[in-house]
């Protein structure tokens, strides 16, 4: 949980709910991509987090919001990056009122018109 400058609490699932919307309204972004700590539960578990491919995480500076994404092909990941950067730190602060210290993006694949965005790959 976090804490917004009125004093609410806000759960960082709700946050990563936040930034997930952010990304996947982003130009370019094929889809999100498990983490590595993502990918174990859903073995463990046998189910996909509700927030796959972001972690967020509370620092004294603000929050540090890690996006792992597959991106379309034929993009500028540079570019891509920014973007959802950009997109993810404004939806945030909008909602949460909260600093955003880092937004870290971490390409973790490309994927084709023609496929269907993954479930997951194991």
């Amino acid at each position: 949980m976090t804490e917004k400058n009125g004093g609410e609490k806000i759960p960082t699932e709700v946050i990563a709910v936040c930034a997930m919307n952010a990304v996947l309204q982003t130009e370019g972004v094929f889809d999100l991509a498990a983490g590595f700590t993502q990918s174990l539960s859903k073995n463990i578990l046998g189910r996909d987090p509700l927030t796959k491919g972001i972690r967020v995480a509370e620092e004294k500076e603000g929050l540090v919001i890690d996006v792992f994404v597959n991106v379309r092909y034929n993009t500028k990941i540079p570019i891509v990056a920014w973007d959802i950067q950009e997109n993810v730190k404004s939806k945030v602060e909008e909602i949460t009122e909260m600093p955003i210290h880092r937004v870290n993006i971490h390409v973790q694949g490309v994927g084709f018109e023609t496929q269907e965005p993954r479930e997951e790959q194991t």
